[in-house]
């Protein structure tokens, strides 16, 4: 019987350990869950901010590309297409036609490349420009023997071609012949050749000049300060006045051709979107592309 006793309290005291040990684990259990429950909230928190920064960049990346194409517009609008970038298109007379890029060492590499100075972008043709030649020559005996004095014998010439840039400035004086009757009839007694054409009646400025300012003006967009100053450096000091006002009286010279441009507009049946190719309309019935809309934002612009 004592025996029997001693196991029951042996095993009493084991089950006491197993509670505890159960305890103790479950403890543990429920501190891991509280974990794993704060790493699913963190979890969940950091993939929110993952994505709330994800559209934060697109957002500034699409901002980065707007302002990009900004910027390239107003690079052309400021400094038009470089130069450097554009390459000479086939057939377009880029090439050196009389060899004179093989004459100074250039000559053809492996694979029919040209190599040498100025292969990379090619010589343009000139030929089509007009052309002055001026003759260079001793004035003071250099073409002579400094021993006996003899003079030299001809040999040729030295050609050397040159790209020349002038802007003349010049006043032309009309002379128109006048005639004075010399028998007795009846009529005028005296007569005039007539004149070259004006386009402003009284004005200083030539046909030529208006025409130059125009493109300078408007096409090129300088400014009329700009060209003040680029007269006066040729040596013709006209006045911002005098182009202002050549500009409004030439501006009504091209009401006609505003009235043909607007009024072909009207009567095409396509109209394009400003600076695009786009077809953005469409008559109903007709076979073009699909009805696009389109906003029409009319500018006035001021002469100046």
């Amino acid at each position: 019987m004592a025996v029997l006793a001693g196991v029951v309290v042996e095993a009493d005291a084991d089950a006491g350990r197993c509670d505890e040990d159960l305890a103790r684990v479950l403890e543990a259990n429920e501190r891991w869950e509280r974990l794993a429950t704060q790493l699913r909230e963190e979890n969940r928190l950091l993939r929110a901010e993952n994505e709330r920064l994800c559209e934060r960049d697109a957002q500034r990346q699409a901002e980065l590309e707007r302002v990009s194409a900004d910027l390239a517009v107003l690079q052309r609008l400021v400094f038009g297409r470089s130069s450097e970038r554009t390459r000479p298109q086939a057939g377009s007379g880029d090439a050196d036609p009389s060899g004179r890029e093989a004459a100074r060492g250039g000559g053809q590499g492996s694979g029919g490349k040209p190599r040498g100075p100025g292969a990379r972008a090619g010589r343009r043709d000139y030929s089509h420009l007009p052309r002055v030649e001026v003759v260079w020559d001793f004035t003071d005996g250099g073409c002579c023997c400094p021993g006996c004095g003899a003079g030299f014998e001809a040999l040729g010439d030295h050609v050397v071609e040159q790209v020349d840039w002038q802007v003349t400035v010049r006043v032309v004086v009309h002379r128109r012949r006048r005639y004075r009757r010399r028998c007795r009839c009846q009529g005028p007694r005296t007569v005039t050749a007539p004149g070259p054409a004006k386009a402003i009646g009284k004005g200083l400025l030539s046909n030529g000049f208006i025409a130059m300012l125009l493109v300078e003006r408007y096409v090129a967009g300088r400014s009329q300060n700009s060209l003040v100053a680029g007269l006066a450096r040729h040596g013709a000091g006209i006045s911002a006045a005098t182009l202002t006002g050549t500009c409004a009286a030439s501006g009504a010279l091209l009401a006609g051709l505003e009235e043909a441009v607007v009024a072909r507009s009207r009567g095409s049946w396509h109209l394009h979107a400003d600076e695009t190719s786009w077809h953005v309309f469409t008559p109903a019935g007709s076979d073009g592309p699909a009805r696009w809309w389109l906003w029409v934002v009319r500018r006035e612009v001021a002469v100046m």
